[in-house]
């Protein structure tokens, strides 16, 4: 499980550089030159998404189970769901 979250922590960190520090990415670009930081930008890409799939094999072999609903919940969540679909459906009716 910490391979997975590792590995989503570096994917989605990495994808998030343009919106969290953009002139810092538009500097690092500029000192490294464009074709560098895209390479430097794919492999830790690429790394992150390789630790998101072994760890998410390693996750599916031995789950961890972060919530159990309690079962009078279930029909709860079943009688909510109907005006959602008729809501659904009037949203794409003309």
């Amino acid at each position: 499980m910490s391979l997975l979250v590792l590995g989503l922590a570096l994917f989605l960190g990495v994808h998030s550089i343009s919106m969290i520090a953009p002139r810092w990415r538009d500097a690092q670009a500029a000192r490294l030159g464009e074709n560098a930081w895209k390479g430097i930008y794919t492999l830790l890409s690429l790394a992150g998404f390789a630790l998101i799939v072994i760890g998410y094999g390693q996750a599916r072999q031995a789950p961890l189970v972060l919530y159990v609903p309690p079962v009078a919940l279930r029909h709860v969540a079943a009688l909510l769901m109907l005006p959602v679909f008729v809501l659904l459906l009037a949203a794409y009716l003309p």
